[in-house]
């Protein structure tokens, strides 16, 4: 593949068998995207975690307060301090990171970028709903909203104000996914329901995602293509807790838990939670595109090259069997190699939203790496114990 240029733009010259394609991409594309790919090298190192974890937290906020997070630390210093320093300016420090990739990203790369923010709405909205029914704190809750939807900062502070879950609702009557609020309106509050509503929210969310594959948009299909990747481990995610739930549900659970549009068929996962022998299981799970995944994360965690795809469906299947969730040290490991997928598919496609993304989702998780560490800290864990919850 060859980058050709001109003074109107760029164009990739790629050969398919006999033919040569032609790609135009603008400057404005190539500049922004390759911004993100410099701002991905910013982000903190291993060895500096390593360095971080052998810190005091005085020491942490000193040292954090030398990189990019000097800003937010000294805008907080005076109404906040130790750990909670910590989280306040990294929190407030991700908002504006989102808000940053908002601004330089042209054109139909801005559009994606905003329409796969669009998942902090839920997460903010459901934060709400629960304190409000459970009482928690409003300054608990606030420490963990990110305003980098459509739900902005200011819409997210009235909904602080209110009282009740119905004041909430009345007050997202503008936002797009308010009609799978209204549904659940008169039984708000009641026993598994957020469950339900998170869920419809997030099946929603990836619909519309999706949907764009089929507007001609630029960058559409390389984003799709990794949509459907992580739809498909949520997917198995959700299907392991499902059968981990203290009363065994039935197949319209499962119809309304699993996200569409994954590569794997939503007739798999039905199939794979009535199965009760491990031969069964394991074959039909060995059918799934997880497998290679969950082997490769099992591969790193534990550094054993042998760990073969065989020897990771009869790891799930013995959870499976007992009725125990998924190991915590295991969903952290497939969350790093799916962060390992995306950038390898960002530089496959490297004038697409991909890098856009692939910057952004590990923005965020250094954000919840410095959380990690400071709460840690805060409690006194020893460093082998923090790293853990760390993903690099």
């Amino acid at each position: 593949m060859n980058l050709v240029c001109h003074p109107h733009g760029c164009a990739f010259m790629r050969e398919h068998e006999h033919d040569t394609i032609v790609v135009v991409i603008s400057p404005s594309y190539i500049y922004a995207c390759t911004r993100f790919r410099v701002r991905r090298t910013t982000l903190l190192p291993r060895e500096e975690y390593m360095r971080i974890m052998r810190m005091s937290i005085p020491e942490v906020v000193a040292h954090l307060g030398r990189r990019e997070y000097g800003q937010e630390i000294m805008d907080l210093a005076h109404d906040f301090a130790g750990a909670q320093l910590i989280e306040e300016a990294v929190n407030r420090n991700l908002a504006q990171s989102f808000r940053h990739a908002m601004a330089i990203a042209p054109g139909d790369l801005r559009t994606l970028t905003g329409e796969y923010l669009n998942r902090w709405d839920i997460a903010n909205i459901m934060a709400i709903l629960r304190s409000t029914v459970h009482d928690v704190p409003r300054r608990q809750v606030r420490d963990l909203l990110i305003p980098a939807g459509e739900v902005d900062s200011a819409l997210l502070a009235r909904l602080l104000e209110v009282t009740t879950c119905e004041e909430v609702l009345e007050a997202l009557q503008d936002w797009r996914l308010y009609p799978v609020l209204a549904e659940y309106y008169r039984i708000c509050g009641e026993q598994g329901v957020f469950a339900r509503i998170e869920n419809e929210l997030y099946r929603q969310y990836y619909a519309g995602l999706l949907a764009l594959g089929t507007s001609g948009c630029s960058g559409c299909q390389e984003l799709i293509g990794y949509l459907r990747f992580e739809i498909d481990i949520t997917n198995v995610r959700n299907l392991l807790r499902l059968h981990c739930a203290e009363e065994a549900c039935d197949i319209t659970v499962i119809d309304q838990t699993m996200i569409p549009g994954g590569r794997i068929p939503i007739d798999l996962f039905r199939r794979l939670y009535g199965i009760e022998t491990e031969v069964e299981f394991v074959s039909v799970f060995l059918a799934t595109d997880v497998v290679p995944v969950l082997a490769q994360a099992v591969r790193e965690l534990r550094q054993d090259p042998n760990f073969s795809s065989e020897d990771a469906a009869e790891l799930v299947w013995q959870r499976w069997h007992q009725r125990r969730r998924p190991v915590h040290e295991i969903e952290i490991a497939v969350t790093r190699v799916r962060l390992h997928q995306l950038e390898s598919l960002s530089r496959r496609h490297p004038f697409s939203v991909l890098p856009v993304l692939a910057y952004l989702e590990r923005k965020k998780y250094e954000i919840a790496n410095l959380r990690a560490i400071a709460r840690g800290k805060a409690f006194g864990l020893p460093p082998e114990r923090i790293w853990q919850y760390i993903i690099l």
